[in-house]
């Protein structure tokens, strides 16, 4: 194991009063050294609204290096993963629900992605943890 951080850019907006990160850096950097993953970007990025939107999201872009006639591995990861602030007063709620329940899946599909062949990897690939009043949290993918 290296010292290197499992993505190549960082990004973290400030936040607005009421608005917190359900997880830390160090959270997720855990996570996906686990996991064996690798992103091109981890960004913690703030929203203005919490109803219907993602929490937790790992986005393959279709414009990812084609691996047919070059099999070797990429230079730099095409995937992304955003972690999304939510509310002050739900941040322990979901931060705990994300840690026990998402987090490890999300790492384990980063970890998988550059490995699944190149017709999955020449098209958009996304895993979402999304969250409305109803439902809570729940899992979108493609």
């Amino acid at each position: 194991m290296t010292d290197e951080e499992p993505w190549g850019v960082y990004f973290k907006d400030k936040l607005p009063k009421g608005w917190a990160y359900p997880l830390g850096r160090d959270e997720v950097r855990a996570a996906l050294v686990s996991a064996g993953a690798v992103v091109g970007s981890l960004s913690f990025s703030r929203t203005n609204v919490l109803e219907g939107r993602s929490i937790l999201r790992a986005y393959w872009p279709s414009d990812a290096r084609s691996q047919y006639l070059d099999p070797g591995r990429y230079e730099r990861s095409p995937l992304m993963m955003w972690v999304k602030a939510v509310p002050s007063d739900m941040r322990d709620r979901i931060g705990q629900e994300i840690r026990s329940v998402w987090l490890g899946q999300a790492a384990d599909w980063a970890a998988k992605a550059p490995v699944r062949g190149n017709a999955w990897t020449a098209s958009d690939h996304y895993w979402d943890v999304r969250y409305t009043k109803d439902a809570g949290l729940f899992l979108e993918d493609s």
